[in-house]
């Protein structure tokens, strides 16, 4: 294991993490109106926000969860324990890194999406460094 590539990693899925929950509320979900959204199954439009802002936040805490569990493997955790978390840990963030770069690749018209929003490059960064941290 090498500390310094889980602690960057760490570092750089709570900065993620801090950025999504804040920044994303502030200019995605709270521009949400209720008016332009569907009803669903559980409800009316308001409902329908209601749960994206819910699994919004919960990609949030997940990035969160990801990065302090890297940052301990990195400084805190020793031997077999924090190996098998920045191993989950890395995995977690190949996850999130794939989900972005292959859900924005199938939706776009082109590759700039990749530079025009950080999250695709931060969570593939992430991502490498957390597996050359946990191997």
């Amino acid at each position: 294991m090498n500390a310094v590539p889980l602690i960057v990693a760490g570092s750089l899925a709570i900065l993620g993490a801090a950025i999504h929950g804040g920044v994303g509320e502030v200019l995605v979900v709270r521009k949400l109106t209720p008016g332009t959204l569907p009803s669903t199954g559980f409800g009316g439009p308001g409902m329908t926000k209601t749960m994206i802002r819910v699994a919004w936040h919960m990609a949030t805490i997940g990035l969160l969860t990801v990065g302090c569990s890297l940052l301990l493997s990195g400084s805190v955790l020793h031997g077999d324990t924090a190996r098998g978390i920045s191993l989950v840990a890395a995995g977690a963030s190949t996850g999130f890194a794939a989900l972005a770069v292959g859900l924005g690749a199938a939706y776009a018209q082109s590759p700039r999406y990749l530079f025009r929003h950080p999250g695709p490059v931060v969570l593939t960064a992430t991502a490498a460094l957390a597996w050359w941290g946990a191997l």
